[in-house]
C-alpha cells in the first residue's frame, strides 16, 4: 500500500507533542540570557519572558527546548533575531508560515542538539549555511516553499539521524549519505540531469518525491534494491525506462 506523507502532517504531528509537552513540563522560570534573547526577536509581546510565555517549552531547569510558532499576525522578519548561540538546549525549532526572510545564518550551526528543524512557508533566500552539517542530532528538515538555491550542503553526510528531508534547492550532492533516511521531497527546483545514483543507497528511504526538477535520462536500476519504497513520483520530468 502506498503511503504519503505531508509535510502539513509531520507540523501538526509536531504540533500536538508540543502543546502536550508544553502543559506538562515547563516551569514558570527561564533563564536569563535566553529569556533576553527571546525578548530581542520582538516576536513576542511581553517584555516579563517566563517559560509559560506562548510558543515555547523549557526543560526543569528553565532552558529553553521548543519555540514553536505556526503561522503570525506579523512578519517576524530576519531569522538572524534570534541568537541561536544563547538556545544550548533546543531541540525543536518551527517557524512555519511565520514572514521570515533574509538568509539562514550559518550560526544555526550551533544548536547541536536540535532534532527537529521546520522553516516551511517562509520567504528565506540564499544557499544553505554549510554549519547544517553540524546538527547530526536532526531527524527532520523541513524548508518546503522558500527561495533557497544552490546545494545540499556537502557534510550532510554527517546527518546520521535524518530520516525527513524537504527542501527545495539545486543539487543533490552528499545525499546517498543519509542512510536513516525515509522521507524525501525535491520538488519544483532546477535540478537538471539524471537522477542521481546515490538515491539507490538510501536503504530506508519508503518516499521519493522529485516532481518537476527537469530531470532526464533514465531511472537507475539502483532503485530497485530499495526494498521499504511504497512511493515514488517522478512527475513532470523527461525520465525513461529502467536501464
Amino acid at each position: 500500500m502506498v503511503s504519503f506523507i505531508s509535510t502539513e502532517m509531520v507540523v501538526t504531528i509536531t504540533m500536538i507533542v508540543f502543546f502536550l509537552s508544553h502543559a506538562i513540563s515547563s516551569p514558570s522560570s527561564l533563564s536569563s540570557d535566553e529569556g533576553e534573547a527571546l525578548c530581542r526577536t520582538g516576536w513576542w509581546d511581553s517584555i516579563s519572558p517566563d517559560c509559560t510565555w506562548p510558543n515555547i517549552s523549557c526543560n526543569k531547569a528553565g532552558s529553553v527546548t521548543k519555540i514553536f510558532i505556526f503561522g503570525s499576525d506579523k512578519e517576524l522578519g530576519e531569522l538572524s533575531k534570534l541568537k541561536f548561540s544563547s538556545f544550548p538546549n533546543l531541540v525543536q525549532l518551527c517557524l512555519y508560515n511565520c514572514g521570515l526572510n533574509g538568509s539562514i545564518p550559518h550560526q544555526i550551526g550551533t544548536l547541536t542538539h536540535l532534532t527537529s528543524l521546520i522553516l516551511d512557508y517562509n520567504n528565506l533566500t540564499s544557499e544553505l549555511p554549510l554549519s547544517l552539517a553540524n546538527l547530526t542530532w536532526l531527524e527532520t528538515l523541513s524548508l518546503y516553499s522558500n527561495r533557497l538555491h544552490g546545494s545540499v550542503p556537502p557534510n550532510i553526510g554527517k546527518m546520521k539521524n535524518l530520516t525527513y528531508l524537504d527542501l527545495r534547492i539545486s543539487h543533490l550532492s552528499e545525499i546517498g549519505h543519509l542512510t536513516k533516511l525515509k522521507l524525501l521531497y525535491v520538488d519544483d527546483n532546477q535540478i537538471n540531469g539524471s537522477i542521481p545514483l546515490e538515491i539507490g543507497h538510501l536503504e530506508n528511504v519508503d518516499t521519493i518525491s522529485l516532481n518537476n526538477d527537469n530531470l532526464t535520462g533514465f531511472i537507475p536500476s539502483s532503485l530497485g534494491s530499495l526494498t521499504n519504497l511504497t512511493y515514488l513520483d517522478f512527475r513532470g520530468n523527461q525520465i525513461n525506462v529502467i536501464t
